[in-house]
């Protein structure tokens, strides 16, 4: 049987992050040094073009189950990691994620601040190396301030070593607002001397349009990093300025302008093909067959009696969320050619599931039952300590490519289209736009099926934000964002105001005193 054990030897590096929570964890901390300097200091790197490869395979680490994924994705109300008897119990790792109530021992906020931090750490040997040509420092730039994007918005504030600085120098730390500063000013830095995106092919490489995609959101949560920090964390209202919006709008509009970029039939972005099939992607971790890893994301999710048989029978989406989509929205639930003929659509899975579709979702085969004989009925209703193997609706974002579905050629989407447009019409009905607003988000609506919408307001901006992103590592900044994070939902209790921020791991502030913890932990 493909059993849990053997999914986390599939999974290699990115699935050991799930067994942190119920294992000692290694003694390494990343406080902005880099493993490489702990016993005398980072060596120069001599060769800058193979140094800035390891800085992207840094990347990696933001598409697993855990670390950043974890934080961002089971944190929010899109997604839950039930107990079910023994499997998934890993001391409470996920259940503390989910009910917000992890603490500054947690295993996943460790793992992220140290791939976050090792990240930032080799970009900035790139950076300061003197045979590193104009274009390898600009993507260098650019990958720092991607990874100190994440610290900034988990924790708040920042470690930071220069690279001639002596080995035995504590790193300095940046306060929220002066990382904000320090990102901007990279990408700024970064800008004019990367290339333009051209195709999908070109997504896994820092582009202009990567830089305005990012500036965008550090924009459209600038009133959030500038108004809640280590100190006084706060989970809104916030204010946003006209002027921070129309760098939004500026931002996307440049994405917009791209010949390149348009709204793709929705699965297409994240279908075995997506480099040639999507017309959205920005930037990605891009894969050829038989080097990706994007199956961990319908492994995870799916029932030991799917096929491809799930190893874990694991995490789900919860009720309240997937009642926000009509049933004519393709977002929801959609037969896929060369995959569903095999039981599973893409989507949503609610209800009877079955071993085969036969051209469409009208057309089911034979009906599939639990390893207990039960119908295989996955319900709305699931409970976080004690749920049994059918409880929770599971979600399939990534295609399952059954030629190879271990190792397929999907490209890993960090940044992409329908987010820009979503982000620019948010930005217009911050400042009172709201009929740019509703014409944006009813042409992408109508591109996915969806009905037109008469009127706009926050919470409906926030539900097509996560119709459109569920599962892609966004939802725990939007619900920030729109201060709704503390809110109660489907097991969880409303949670403090100071949840905002995740508290600066034990061992992190045991290793660098100029790191204090965030207030409230």
């Amino acid at each position: 049987m493909f059993n849990k054990i053997k999914y986390i030897v599939y999974l290699l590096s990115a699935m050991l992050l799930v067994m942190a929570g119920c294992t000692d964890l290694t003694d390494t901390v990343e406080d902005g040094i880099g493993e490489e300097s702990v016993d005398g200091g980072a060596a120069p790197i001599d060769n800058p073009t193979s140094a800035l490869v390891g800085v992207y395979s840094q990347l990696n680490n933001l598409r697993g189950a855990g670390e950043t994924f974890a934080l961002m994705e089971h944190t929010s109300d899109e997604m839950m990691g039930p107990t079910r008897g023994t499997d998934w119990s890993d001391f409470g790792v996920w259940r503390q994620l989910h009910a917000h109530t992890w603490d500054p021992s947690h295993g996943q906020l460790l793992n992220a601040w140290n791939q976050l931090n090792s990240g930032v750490y080799r970009a900035t040997q790139v950076i300061e190396a003197s045979s590193a040509s104009a274009q390898e420092v600009a993507e260098a730039r650019f990958l720092r301030a991607y990874f100190m994007y994440y610290i900034m918005d988990f924790y708040g504030q920042v470690p930071f070593r220069e690279p001639d600085a002596a080995a035995d120098d504590i790193p300095s730390v940046y306060s929220r607002s002066e990382a904000f500063e320090f990102i901007i000013d990279d990408l700024t830095a970064a800008r004019d001397a990367l290339p333009n995106l051209s195709s999908g092919a070109d997504a896994g490489q820092a582009s202009q349009e990567s830089v305005d995609f990012l500036m965008a959101r550090l924009y459209l949560n600038k009133a959030v990093y500038l108004g809640s920090d280590a100190e006084n964390p706060s989970a809104g209202p916030y204010t946003f300025e006209n002027g921070d919006m129309d760098e939004v709008i500026s931002r996307t509009q440049n994405i917009i302008d791209n010949p390149y970029t348009e709204l793709t039939s929705y699965f297409d972005n994240f279908h075995w093909n997506n480099t040639n099939l999507s017309n959205e992607l920005i930037f990605v971790i891009p894969e050829e067959e038989g080097g990706g890893s994007s199956f961990n994301h319908f492994y995870m999710t799916l029932h030991y009696n799917n096929s491809p048989s799930g190893c874990c029978n694991g995490f789900t989406t919860l009720g309240s969320f997937y009642n926000k989509f009509e049933d004519s929205d393709v977002r929801k639930g959609q037969y896929i050619p060369g995959m569903s003929q095999n039981g599973v659509l893409a989507g949503f899975l609610e209800g009877q599931q079955y071993g085969s579709f036969d051209g469409s979702i009208d057309n089911p085969g034979e009906p599939l039952n639990d390893r207990g004989g039960n119908p295989l009925v996955f319900t709305p209703e699931v409970d976080l300590f004690y749920s049994n193997e059918r409880m929770g609706i599971r979600v399939i974002k990534y295609l399952i490519y059954y030629e190879n579905p271990e190792r397929p050629a999907t490209d890993f989407v960090l940044f992409r289209y329908g987010d820009a447009l979503l982000m620019k019409a948010e930005a217009h009905f911050r400042k009172g736009e709201t009929g740019q607003a509703l014409s944006i988000i009813n042409d992408l609506r109508e591109q996915r099926g969806a009905s037109q919408l008469s009127n706009l307001d926050e919470q409906t901006i926030l539900d097509e934000r996560g119709r459109e992103l569920y599962w892609e590592g966004w939802r725990r900044q939007d619900l920030v964002r729109f201060g709704a994070y503390t809110n109660e939902w489907e097991e969880k209790p409303a949670s403090e105001g100071y949840r905002v921020l995740f508290p600066i791991p034990q061992r992190a502030l045991d290793t660098n005193p100029n790191l204090v913890q965030n207030s409230g932990y």
